[in-house]
């Protein structure tokens, strides 16, 4: 089969580009992205030479797409716009499925929402890979702590634009006080950094209207992605047939088989037999199926400690899987060991700190020690509450293994610092150097 663009039309000013088979397609696949419709082209015609139609869109302000881009703001409207167009073509007699990678994942379920909220029974089904799902959820992890790193990054490389200027982040920047004037300082300005940074997480608006969907979906994330919880939440939330494919992956679902896990989804979906459930693959490649995320219940209680934290040298964000050894001899900081209570654990771990420290970040690393004398991390996580949500593992143990919780004040530059000296971490400037003293710490971990 010989794939061919036949068409490039503008639908409502939103440019877009239709890649058919040379027989009737099997499925319609619309994505809809802020990332130049150019560069989804080889992938375009790779799904044509499958049997699927693939209708590719810039998002509105994007590229060759009229309008402002409005991050966050415009995707259902434009979608359910772009789904009716589809509709009423003569190559659409088959299922139709939202698919989206990052942003064009929000675009895929906003789009969804809206076609349901307006009684539209068009969509067949929704694929959305390492979702981006709000401008809150990108901005706050799920315990509302702000990711300084990832959104300084996304919005100079993308930023609010027309194209995407692909700027690196400059060296001092994430250092910059207050937080609320980087968007003035670095280049090009982040003109809407102020909206970032006053983002809120609408978890459960999201999970009451995805709820009341019935199409089946299929979400692909990783354990080092910054948005895995959320991968996780919206399977678990989701009112239809739900798959969930998760493995250690960051960003980038690099070795994810992302293709070949979508195309078997969506053989099932057309025959009538949508995956649910969920696939976890550990980091040796193991495979475990789940009909639902496991809680976290086993209970370990640590004694506590103290340690005194410095804003201007704050303790560091690390890489997932990276060792621990160096920054653990830190001073900043207090390391638990304890015996694991299970060799395999699957689901997502929480800290509780128990401290008459209020008002304050807290900080937690889940590590592993390992028979090569690795201190191997697992989980991460920061909250501004005593309560820190790690992000979700998938992990087995040697004998002779053992498990450490490292609590420190700062997870630095993936997060911004709690400068501790009463002013807002965002718009203060002023630092101080304070103490931290935690009388006992409880970790809930997967059974």
């Amino acid at each position: 089969m010989t794939p061919l663009i036949t068409e490039v039309v503008s639908i409502y000013g939103l440019h877009t580009v239709v890649v058919l088979p040379d027989t009737a397609p099997r499925a319609v696949l619309i994505v809809r992205t802020p990332y130049d419709v150019h560069a989804h082209m080889p992938e375009a015609l790779q799904w044509a030479r499958r049997g699927m139609a693939v209708v590719t869109q810039d998002v509105r302000g994007r590229y060759q797409s009229s309008g402002a881009f409005r991050p966050y703001e415009n995707e259902g409207a434009d979608g359910l716009a772009t789904l009716e167009w589809v509709a009423h073509q003569s190559w659409c007699s088959a299922p139709v499925i939202m698919y989206g990678t990052s942003y064009g994942a929000h675009c895929a379920v906003e789009s969804t929402i809206a076609a349901s909220d307006a009684g539209m029974d068009a969509v067949g089904g929704v694929s959305v890979a390492v979702p981006a799902l709000g401008l809150g959820e990108t901005a706050r992890n799920v315990d509302g702590a702000f990711y300084l790193e990832s959104r300084v990054g996304w919005w100079l490389e993308h930023g609010d634009r027309t194209r995407s200027p692909g700027g690196a982040i400059p060296d001092g920047a994430l250092s910059t006080l207050p937080v609320a004037r980087i968007g003035h300082r670095v280049h090009p300005p982040i003109a809407y950094w102020d909206h970032v940074i006053r983002a809120v997480r609408t978890d459960t608006e999201r999970a009451d209207n995805v709820s009341a969907l019935s199409c089946p979906l299929l979400a692909i994330g990783g354990t080092y992605d910054w948005f895995a919880q959320d991968t996780i939440d919206l399977w678990t939330s989701w009112g239809g047939p739900a798959a969930l494919v998760m493995g250690p992956w960051d960003h980038r679902l690099y070795r994810s088989a992302r293709a070949q896990h979508m195309t078997q989804w969506i053989d099932g979906v057309l025959a009538g037999r949508p995956g649910t459930g969920g696939q976890m693959y550990g980091q040796r490649g193991d495979l475990v199926e789940l009909n639902r995320w496991p809680s976290a219940t086993q209970r370990v209680d640590l004694p506590g400690g103290r340690f005194v934290s410095d804003p201007a040298d704050p303790f560091p964000s690390i890489p997932p899987g990276d060792d621990l050894r160096a920054v653990a001899a830190r001073p900043d900081l207090l390391v638990l060991d304890f015996a694991a209570p299970a060799t395999s654990m699957i689901g997502t771990p929480t800290v509780h700190i128990n401290s008459a420290v209020e008002d304050a970040d807290w900080a937690a690393l889940l590590a592993i020690r390992r028979r090569d004398g690795r201190l191997e991390q697992v989980a991460h996580g920061l909250s501004p509450h005593r309560a820190v949500r790690l992000t979700p593992l998938s992990v087995h143990l040697d004998p002779g293994e053992s498990m450490a919780v490292i609590i420190s004040a700062h997870s630095f530059p993936r997060h911004a610092r709690d400068l501790q000296s009463g002013e807002d971490q965002l718009t203060g400037t002023a630092m101080q150097i304070a103490e931290r003293d935690i009388t006992g710490v409880r970790v809930e971990l997967p059974a």
